[in-house]
Formats: C-alpha cells, structure tokens, sequence
C-alpha cells in the first residue's frame, strides 16, 4: 500500500470487484482506505459475463448502497467480461481521457 501513498505518478486506482459476490468486507475496507488516503479510484465490476445482467445489476446495486452508508458520492464504476469484451471500450475511452489529463497537467 505504501506504493500508492508515494507513487507521484499514480493518477487513479482501478479496484476489481467480482460482480457475482455481494460486498465483500475486504473491498469495503480497501475503498475505504484508498478513499482516506484521498488516493482517487474507481470500480470495476468484472465477470458480468457470468450471470444473468439482473443478477449484476442486483449485486451492484447492494455493493453501492452499502458504499452509500459512509460515502456522499460514489466514484465512476464499470461493469466488464473479459470474454464477451463487455464495458472495454468505456473503461479504455476512461484511461485514455485520465492520460491526456496527466499530460496536460505535466505541461503546466
């Protein structure tokens, strides 16, 4: 964790969360911490492929009303399979705009 509090470079924290499993005390506490740190994030939900989209849109729901509980605003999420290439291109169309804006900060 060290690495995060003293990478300069790091422009964002990416935390994969397993869309078939309810929030998991571990995550909770690792976005908790990342988000004291004031360490910027977002989620990743991944293996949407593996259940029915009602089921993900379930469990996001419970994960994000759970985040709710200590959070006013919640950060970008992304929903993703890596076999079916669901939520790719958003998630790269996001990495792309946070490495222009790193690089446009550089330039200051």
């Amino acid at each position: 964790m060290e690495y995060m509090l003293y990478r300069e470079q790091l422009q964002l924290v990416f935390v994969l969360i397993d869309s078939r499993l309810d929030p998991q005390p571990i995550d909770l506490e690792f976005i908790q911490w990342v988000g004291e740190q004031g360490i910027p994030f977002s989620l990743v939900f991944t293996k949407a492929d593996k259940q029915t989209r009602n089921k993900t849109g379930t469990t996001i729901a419970k994960f994000t009303n759970e985040l709710y509980k200590t959070w006013d605003e919640l950060p970008p999420i992304f929903v993703t399979s890596a076999e079916m290439g669901t939520g790719k291109d958003e998630l790269l169309d996001y990495i792309s705009d946070i490495n222009r804006s790193f690089k446009a900060s550089k330039k200051i």
